[in-house]
């Protein structure tokens, strides 16, 4: 069976849950706590073995979220599940370049699937690993944030520090 270390590391954005398999981060989720994350990984994992595993991801959470952290470059891998539906979102939700916002229109629109805002929007809401498959890049039409799962005040500021991080580096380019 799948085997999952996972972890609630302290990030600039609250607590989040990081877990991994040997095959990459299947989790990346922001919780109150060990007691939400592991109920959270269950309901997502049913028959995988679960490992906690205090402090495990705390450099890959460095590495997310510290700007000034040593980042190394490498491409993380993800393990996730979806449908194929979810999985094609979610992909297209990876080309939408840091520090960009689209609708959820656009989006259906970049995949092809023009009238699927909807669907599309439910897939964005089921993204099992938060900020590497940037769901916080999609915005409602009329310019609302839109939900969040983890708030929409977690999304201003998820989108705010991207918008700040971009400005920086266009600064001293």
């Amino acid at each position: 069976g799948l085997d999952i270390a996972w972890s609630v590391e302290a990030s600039r954005f609250g607590p989040a849950l990081l877990a991994q398999t040997a095959r990459g981060v299947c989790a990346l989720q922001f919780v109150s706590g060990d007691e939400e994350a592991e109920a959270w990984l269950r309901a997502q994992w049913p028959r995988a073995a679960l490992r906690h595993a205090p402090g495990q991801a705390r450099a890959l959470c460095r590495r997310l979220f510290d700007p000034l952290s040593e980042a190394d470059g490498s491409p993380l891998a993800l393990r996730v599940q979806g449908s194929n539906f979810q999985i094609q979102v979610w992909r297209a939700l990876l080309a939408v370049p840091y520090g960009g916002l689209l609708s959820y229109g656009q989006l259906a629109e970049k995949m092809g699937r023009p009238g699927a805002a909807r669907a599309v929007g439910n897939a964005v809401g089921a993204n099992p690993v938060a900020w590497l498959i940037p769901c916080h890049r999609v915005i409602r039409a009329e310019g609302a944030l839109g939900g969040y799962r983890w708030g929409e005040e977690r999304k201003l500021d998820l989108i705010g520090w991207e918008s700040a991080r971009l400005s920086r580096e266009e600064a001293t380019a």
